[in-house]
């Protein structure tokens, strides 16, 4: 190749995609626009940015909205297996309570030693005889 051959300027080589190398220039003043022209996103994509932006939002706070309801359910059913179980408890607590209290033994006791009632004695009972009202 002759010295004259190596020293001549190479045609930019234009890609089907739109792309240049860097170690092109540019041929004349336009197409520094033209380049700009073809980085610049079409109409519309900030818009579909923001849009799938929202979205993504608007899930997260679902999602953290749903998961803070199940936690809060779960809250409530430990308070009420807690007063399930206390309330079971007293019932078993007032069963046997009811028990001892309802024992013949126990009622005797009671009514003599609280009370001060005695047992009646077969001569003091009296009879009590219904008589039926005279007719008009």
């Amino acid at each position: 190749m002759t010295e004259r051959a190596r020293r001549r300027k190479q045609k930019p080589v234009e890609f089907p995609h739109g792309h240049k190398r860097s170690g092109d220039r540019a041929t004349n003043a336009g197409s520094v626009e033209r380049v700009r022209d073809r980085m610049r996103a079409p109409a519309g994509t900030s818009f579909l940015l923001f849009l799938c932006v929202g979205v993504l939002v608007a899930m997260g706070i679902v999602r953290i909205q749903s998961t803070t309801a199940v936690l809060e359910a779960g809250g409530d059913i430990t308070q009420l297996s807690e007063q399930q179980a206390s309330l079971l408890e007293e019932k078993r607590r007032l069963s046997a309570e009811r028990a001892y209290l309802r024992n013949p033994q126990q009622v005797q006791a009671v009514a003599r030693d609280e009370l001060g009632m005695v047992p009646v004695s077969p001569e003091l009972v009296q009879k009590i005889r219904v008589r039926e009202a005279p007719t008009p």
